[in-house]
This record gives C-alpha cells, structure tokens and sequence, in this order.
C-alpha cells in the first residue's frame, strides 16, 4: 500500500550568503508515491533548497523534515534511504563506469539489479569507460542509476533527462513514473516543461527564493489565469469529424462569449505552463542569482 504521508516537508526556509537573501521563505511538501516537480529559473534557490534538505547546507530559519526526521540529526540507515542525484557532481571520475554502479550498489542492503538498470538505461553501451569520459549525458545516466540504485523512499533528481537522446529520455520518464508508482517519492527539477506535464503530480514554483505557487499543473495554471481579469474555457476536442470541427469550434467561442469567458482548445500543456512560469517568475527583479 503506498504511504500518502508527506516524505518532504519544508517550511519557511530562510538562508542567506552574506548580505545576499538565497533562500527567503520557501515551502515545499512532497510525498511517497508522487513527483513534485521543483521549477523556477536559474538562480531562485531550487538547489540551495534540495542542500538544505539533503543536509549539505544547514538553512538559517525555518523547518525541514525528510521522512520524518531532521537531516542534519539523521543516521546513516536513515541517509540510505535517500537518492541524490545532481549535475555534473559527486562521481568518481577515475572510476570506470560499471564498476563505480556496482559499488554504488553494494552500500545498500537491498538493491536494485545492477546489470539491468545499466541495461535499460543504456549504461552497457560504455560500462568500461572511465567516468572522466563521459559525455554529459552519459554521467546523468550514470548520476540517475546512482540515485536510484539503492530502493531510495525518497529520491532528488537534478535535471535527469537533461543532455539525452529522444529515446533514453522516454526511458527516463518511465523509469521516473514508475519509482513513483513503486511508493517512492520523487523531487525532480527541470528546464523542461514537457517533463513536468509528463510527469508531475504536483509542482513547486521557486522565484527569488520564495515559493510562489503550488498545486498540480492544472491547478497552478488556473490559479494563475484566475487571478486575471478575464476568465477562459479550456476544451479538448478528440473523435471529430473534420467536416464538423470548424462548425463546433464556432459554437463553442459562441456559447463561452455569452458567458463573457474566452475558449482555449487543448488541455493545458508545457506550453501553457511555460507562460505562467514566465509570468510568476519575472514578476519583480531578482536582487542577484544564487543558485
């Protein structure tokens, strides 16, 4: 039975560097069998929220609790059970690949088959390389088969399809999904709007270290257009002959203008949040970029 109680909770983090304000409020909870999604641009503090919450970086105020505990208190069982993977950081460069999964694999007590995570990920294709290397999208492979090798209850994933193919990114949705399906809960940041639609449960939207929405992406996109002057209705037409299309979109934007609504034909997609993003994140300027 998968656990719904929250694996992540963050509340009104706060953490400065210097005079520079990094973190200023921020408020994030994610849970077991769901991926949130950490969005905001370069330089909002999604990262500086994922050290504190990994316990690399200790925040000034506020609370953080990963499954349950403090992370700077945390045993080493309890650090086990949380997957970290982030950017272009933490290998082992002159390691070969494979040998540095299997290693990987041999801290935790139950983990995951070696040879078919590398198999499925495509890790196989370079398994003797030297970790120094590897292309940037070979080392996320290696960097997500890492993260996830040891049955992780709560995973950080950092960009994850970032620098790959078109078919080792769908792979890497998939095996996403299904960690989440498996109970596991899963914080993932990307640039990737399609990612996020694909993928997410929920999303937490960073800007200049302050969470400024959250919600499933429905949500967050109509809370957004909500909050404008002029109201719209969204509508997915599928099954349609196309000689009665152009008449039914007609009397669609009828009926929706009597209602002194705005039709928009689709369900809400990357596109979609991509410009609420925009909008939320651009909505006063940033001071400077920490990331």
């Amino acid at each position: 039975m998968t656990d719904h109680s929250p694996a992540l909770v963050v509340e009104d983090l706060a953490l400065s560097f210097g005079p520079v304000r990094a973190l200023d409020g921020v408020d994030l909870v994610a849970r077991h069998g769901r991926v949130t999604a950490l969005l905001g641009p370069n330089g909002a503090g999604k990262t500086t929220t994922i050290s504190c919450a990994t316990g690399l970086l200790r925040p000034a105020d506020g609370t953080v609790r990963v499954l349950g505990v403090n992370p700077w208190r945390s045993t080493a069982e309890h650090r086990a059970q949380v997957g970290v993977m982030i950017q272009d950081g933490g290998l082992t460069s002159g390691a070969r690949t494979l040998e540095l999964l299997r290693y990987g694999a041999s801290l935790h007590a139950h983990p995951l088959d070696v040879d078919e995570v590398a198999e499925y990920l495509g890790i196989t294709d370079f398994a003797d390389t030297l970790v120094r290397r590897l292309s940037g999208g070979q080392r996320q492979r290696l960097a997500l088969a890492l993260a996830i090798i040891g049955r992780p209850r709560l995973v950080f994933l950092d960009e994850p399809t970032a620098g790959m193919d078109p078919e080792i990114r769908r792979r890497v949705r998939t095996l996403v999904r299904g960690l989440a399906q498996q109970g596991t809960a899963v914080v993932l940041t990307t640039h990737l709007m399609e990612d996020v639609v694909g993928l997410a449960d929920e999303v937490c939207v960073i800007a200049r270290g302050r969470t400024v929405a959250a919600g499933t992406v429905a949500e967050v996109i109509e809370d957004h257009r909500g909050s404008g002057a002029d109201g719209s209705v969204t509508a997915r037409l599928s099954g349609i002959a196309p000689t009665a299309r152009a008449t039914l979109e007609e009397d669609l934007r009828a009926l929706a203008a009597r209602h002194g609504a705005r039709l928009e034909l689709g369900a809400a997609g990357a596109a979609d949040l991509e410009a609420v993003l925009l909008d939320l994140t651009s909505a006063a300027p940033t001071t400077e970029e920490i990331r």
